[in-house]
């Protein structure tokens, strides 16, 4: 039986691609939020994601550099679905001294499996300048959800692909506020609520959380290099700050207290041979000698970069580290020649490589 929906694949080669002019859609913060695309940006709640969504949108329909970051400066329509007015109203007064009038809100819309689409769809009819949808929650939009055949990662799946074809229609960024699990994950984008489903057919996630050195926003998407943020809530102005940013590994050497003791040491000795856990006691490490070993074995290239070569062995007395400094005349060469270096333009997606985080117990508290 043929089915009435049935289009043949309309094909194409890769010589018109190549000729082809596509137009360059700007970001709506450069280096931070691409202007196309459906995003997800996660964390726990009472942590504070509203606040700094709403920051966000207050600085891009003013067109005010976020965070030091340049704005394309366009109307910002806000679905504020689990807060009222009253408390929007409240959250308003305490984050601006001027309320725009390109700053579009509501406090109720449909989902998607009733008219949500079209509700968007009107919206941007009526305000074609909209740049960018912030829809808070992804909870609040869903509706009753199919499970076909049980498939979570479907279902997940189908509802982030609606948005993204959208975004793409329009030439809009959507930026969808969402939970995360109780229990932290080694790598933050495991910690997103639902099936891998959600991350799967989103353009990029930003993942925030509390941790021992504070709290992180973990930035990923498929055309930047991942980052991580680390800002603070000024309570007396009721914002968002940035305090730094680098990526996950540079964080990691700045944060994390054994990696921190590892950089101290080799700070004032150039090198050192002998038992892992001799050296864990050295240092005063938290971690047993498996948890650091792996830190470190993640983290060799970045070690490269900064002149130090760390290896391990496994003996008869157990695991032995040795450091080494890289010699100064191939320091530079090492570099060069890794076989990690990505080529630019390319992103790490672009390869099979995969790298798996730090096998340790990661607390609950978050």
């Amino acid at each position: 039986m043929t089915n009435p929906n049935y289009k043949p694949l309309v094909v194409d080669t890769f010589d018109k691609l190549a000729e082809e002019d596509i137009d360059y859609v700007k970001p709506v913060v450069d280096g931070f939020l691409p202007g196309i695309g459906a995003f997800l940006f996660c964390g726990s709640s009472k942590l504070g994601k509203s606040w700094l969504a709403l920051l966000l949108g207050l600085k891009v329909c003013k067109g005010e550099p976020f965070w030091g970051y340049d704005v394309k400066k366009t109307s910002v329509l806000y679905l504020c679905l689990e807060d009222g007015r009253r408390r929007l109203q409240d959250r308003m007064f305490r984050v601006a001294e001027e309320y725009p009038q390109n700053f579009y809100f509501t406090t109720e819309a449909m989902t998607i499996d009733t008219n949500l689409i079209k509700q968007l769809e009107e919206q941007m009819k009526e305000h074609p300048d909209i740049g960018l949808i912030i829809i808070d929650s992804l909870a609040a939009i869903r509706g009753e959800q199919s499970t076909a055949n049980g498939n979570m990662f479907y279902d997940d799946y189908h509802i982030i692909r609606i948005l993204h074809e959208f975004t793409q229609q329009h030439n809009i960024t959507i930026l969808l506020i969402h939970h995360v699990r109780k229990n932290q994950s080694a790598d933050p984008f495991e910690d997103i609520s639902g099936s891998n489903g959600l991350h799967a057919a989103s353009d990029g996630a930003f993942v925030m959380r509390r941790e021992d050195s504070g709290v992180k926003l973990y930035h990923r998407h498929r055309d930047m290099a991942e980052q991580v943020y680390t800002i603070e809530f000024d309570h007396a102005d009721c914002v968002w700050k940035l305090l730094d940013v680098g990526t996950p590994e540079e964080d990691a050497f700045k944060t994390d207290h054994d990696l921190k003791c590892v950089m101290k040491y080799l700070e004032d000795h150039d090198e050192y041979e002998g038992l892992a856990q001799d050296f864990c006691d050295l240092i005063g490490a938290r971690k047993k000698a498996q948890s650091l070993s792996g830190k470190l074995s993640n983290r060799k290239y970045q070690l490269e970069k900064m002149g130090i070569i760390f290896e391990k062995t496994k003996t008869n007395k157990g695991m032995v580290f040795r450091f080494s400094r890289v010699k100064e005349e191939n320091a530079e060469k090492k570099t060069e020649d890794s076989p990690w270096d990505i080529p630019e333009g390319m992103t790490a997606d672009d390869f099979p490589i995969e790298i798996f985080g730090d096998e340790e117990e990661v607390s609950d508290d978050v």
